[in-house]
């Protein structure tokens, strides 16, 4: 069968062949495909069925039909958030096997109330119909607090960071308070000061993983470490820092 490159893979290159996707595998797969097996029999079906392994030693997981978009409106970051609370809530009956090797975060707290996707992301997250369909890319899964998860897909999603490619000096919007505010409630917490100083660590434990892991030299993050310097996230660190006081009500 043809492999059509797929975007949006994250560090690790993804084809689609046929009605599944491919992708190489790393010591965190085992734990995750436990993970993804658990979610689908509990119900949960925002998320790729896991299919096997191909004659190359790839992953096979089910391929999700749909789009990948970068705004909303508040309604349907209301339906995001939901889709988050109805994942968290599903794997807290999870018993991750006894040799699970998570590829963690550096700095993830030890508590550990859900597994977190790690990656909540516009990029990592397919719509279909005008709805959230399913979180695709599983590889930084691993146990955490729910607001390790919540505070990074409220960085991502309303957003609360400035983009200097997309945004040029960007201005805070009150708008974007208001969105984190109204969406919130609907995964079941508000915006305060606790959440926001996770969103801080959460974005630091990013920078802190990409510059640990690329000058181990780790496919991937190497090459983002070199390009980049992490300079983004510390970008994203200075703006939520300067104006998280803007984004509690």
């Amino acid at each position: 069968m043809t492999e059509e490159e797929l975007g949006g893979g994250g560090l690790t290159p993804v084809v689609r062949v046929g009605e599944t996707v491919r992708r190489t595998t790393g010591p965190w797969t085992p734990a995750v495909h436990a993970l993804l097996q658990h979610l689908a029999a509990a119900g949960f079906d925002g998320a790729p069925r896991v299919e096997g392994f191909d004659d190359q030693g790839r992953e096979v997981l089910g391929y999700v039909a749909g789009e990948v978009r970068d705004s909303y409106d508040d309604e349907e970051l209301i339906a995001v958030a939901e889709l988050i609370r109805r994942l968290h809530d599903a794997t807290t009956t999870f018993q991750p096997p006894d040799d699970a090797a998570w590829q963690r975060l550096v700095g993830t707290p030890q508590a550990a109330e859900v597994i977190c996707h790690n990656d909540l992301s516009p990029s990592n997250l397919v719509w279909s119909d005008g709805r959230p369909r399913a979180f695709v890319d599983w590889d930084l899964a691993a146990p955490g607090p729910r607001s390790w998860d919540v505070g990074y897909a409220l960085y991502r999603f309303v957003p609360l960071y400035s983009d200097d490619d997309l945004r040029a000096a960007r201005d805070p919007d009150p708008s974007t308070a208001a969105s984190g505010r109204s969406v919130l409630p609907a995964y079941g917490v508000d915006v305060t000061p606790g959440l926001l100083d996770d969103v801080e660590r959460r974005v630091r434990a990013l920078y802190d993983s990409a510059r640990a892991w690329g000058e181990a030299g780790a496919p991937g993050w190497s090459e983002v470490w070199t390009a980049t310097r992490g300079e983004q996230w510390l970008r994203s660190l200075r703006f939520v820092q300067e104006h998280r006081r803007e984004w509690v009500g």
